[in-house]
């Protein structure tokens, strides 16, 4: 966890078992060089060498196929090399600085320099370090070459084995991070477990919808979801707020959400959006604005159904340290003005400020602190800074107030909403047009700055994706990710896996321990958080 000096915590989300989290370098060391080998620098041991690109095991998948409904395709999808044996290792952090604050950090890789004399160092204090090369991941938005070296310090069985190298490399005053090799792009996987379901909505008489439960502020499994609707299928859908700072509205998406043509939370920027109505699904990059005015005055509203004054991964004008997408990072404004729906479902937050009781037409019932239960029907609105002053001096009970809001396509046009609409908000694309188009600078996954989440998009973790074909059918992927068992997917193998299926969009749903594939209530894939199924903000559910 870091802390901004604006007060902005970056944390990383837990897309793999804790341990397992990898980050990487600084963003000076993308002009840095291999390091020259070194006297006691072992070679990796442990993985086959392949000339083929280590992507290329997705065109290897073996397939198998049921069909629960007309129109509802599952697939199962199996790869195993017998040649590959990724092990447990030990790489030696670089220390870096956040461009955010400056406070210092520790990536995965540091420049040539830094490795050549760690290299030496590990091996005059008795260990045995190896040095790779690690390269950009060729993104349509980020540098191009070299990124940085990473040194490493042995391979080994066990977790427990590699976590006393890391005591013994501590002890000597490093910075050591247990790892799993699997995960590395830089090789082929040894196995990979996926599921997948086609739904072709010419053919199926049910229905796909985005669905977040009973309450936009709560959590609950896909199962859970997915049992309540009656679903067929059913997989994880967006980001959604899970961070500890921001407990009185976990679940409410960080980005974008509608159920049901109810807009539930804003647009942070413009992030990939998987839209569901009556035209089918596709994928949009959608922005919404939203304003609260009584007769003689307008305010903007910079946030629905969240913390009044932070926005877990970003995105909000005039947040600090910025008001761009970033994956991970609470961002926070001292001026903002929130809106609660009757859909919200949770006490409102408890906090500084002022907040106004809406009914269903607008008509304020109520001021005062924030705080307490909205009854059945009625909205909130709870304003802090000057927003709070605005809010102050235009709510009087018995006035009315009256929120509008706007959402826009990336063209410009107007998106209308119907009462069948649904989205669920993540990132980044990763098709458009049936070429692969990765925007992860862009969406804010990666950030060549600051390679604190390198790991997010560069390297293997569980996936879920969403994708849509030439004849309008709508593709939903997960990918496990378990040491052992199944080792996920990066976002570059994710395009490659979605054009294998034929879809000519794409976008990459929230992963990691949300990635949860449902039939009939049942959970069939293997979540990775190790105590099991994650409780989820919105979900996508294949409805007969």
């Amino acid at each position: 966890m870091r802390t901004t000096l604006s007060g902005c915590l970056a944390i990383r989300r837990a897309l793999v078992l804790r341990c397992l989290v990898a980050v990487v370098a600084a963003w000076a060391a993308c002009a840095a060089g291999a390091v020259p080998a070194q006297a006691g620098a072992a070679r990796r041991t442990g993985w086959r060498v392949s000339s083929a690109s280590p992507s290329s095991f997705v065109r290897q998948i073996s397939w198998s196929s049921s069909a629960p409904a007309r129109g509802v395709e599952l697939l199962s999808g199996t790869f195993a090399d017998p040649n590959v044996h990724p092990q447990w290792t030990v790489t030696v952090e670089a220390p870096t600085a956040s461009p955010l604050d400056g406070s210092t950090e520790f990536a995965e890789a540091g420049t040539a320099a830094w490795a050549q004399q760690t290299v030496a160092t590990l091996t005059a204090d008795g260990f045995t370090p190896r040095s790779d090369t690690l390269y950009w991941p060729r993104y349509a938005d980020d540098p191009r070459g070299v990124l940085g070296v990473r040194v490493r310090v042995g391979e080994f069985p066990t977790q427990a084995a590699a976590q006393a190298q890391a005591a013994q490399l501590t002890a000597t005053g490093f910075t050591p991070l247990v790892e799993w090799e699997g995960f590395d792009p830089q090789q082929p996987p040894d196995a990979e477990l996926l599921h997948a379901a086609i739904v072709d909505p010419r053919r199926f008489a049910g229905h796909v919808v985005a669905y977040h439960g009973n309450a936009i502020g709560g959590r609950q499994t896909v199962a859970a979801q997915a049992q309540q609707l009656g679903a067929l299928v059913a997989v994880n859908g967006g980001f959604f707020t899970i961070d500890a700072p921001l407990a009185d509205v976990a679940g409410v998406p960080t980005g974008l959400g509608v159920y049901d043509g109810q807009l539930e939370s804003l647009s942070n920027r413009s992030r990939a959006d998987l839209v569901l109505d009556r035209r089918g699904a596709r994928i949009e990059n959608l922005r919404t604005t939203a304003w609260l005015s009584d007769r003689s005055s307008t305010m903007r509203v910079l946030g629905i159904n969240r913390q009044p004054g932070s926005n877990e991964d970003c995105g909000v004008l005039g947040f600090a340290p910025t008001i761009d997408p970033r994956q991970g990072v609470i961002c926070t404004g001292a001026n903002d003005l929130v809106l609660f729906t009757p859909g919200f479902g949770a006490p409102l937050p408890a906090g500084s400020g002022d907040q106004a009781i809406l009914d269903g037409q607008g008509r304020v019932l109520s001021v005062g602190t924030p705080g307490g239960v909205l009854p059945e029907g009625d909205s909130a609105v709870q304003a802090i800074g000057t927003d709070a002053t605005w809010l102050s001096a235009h709510a009087q009970v018995g006035q009315h107030l009256r929120i509008r809001v706007q959402l826009d396509q990336a063209s410009g046009a107007p998106f209308h909403l119907d009462g069948q609409t649904g989205v669920v908000s993540a990132a980044p694309i990763l098709l458009r047009a049936g070429r692969t188009a990765i925007d992860a600078v862009r969406e804010g996954v990666f950030d060549p700055r600051d390679l604190f989440d390198y790991g997010f998009s560069a390297e293997r973790h569980a996936r879920t994706i969403a994708g849509v074909d030439r004849q309008g059918r709508l593709i939903l992927v997960t990918a496990d990710g378990v040491p052992g068992i199944s080792e996920g997917l990066t976002l570059t193998e994710e395009a490659k896996l979605m054009l294998s299926l034929g879809a000519v969009d794409a976008m990459n749903l929230d992963g990691g321990g949300s990635t949860s594939f449902v039939v009939d209530g049942q959970t069939v894939n293997h979540p990775s958080d190790a105590t099991g199924a994650r409780a989820i903000g919105d979900s996508v559910e294949v409805v007969p």
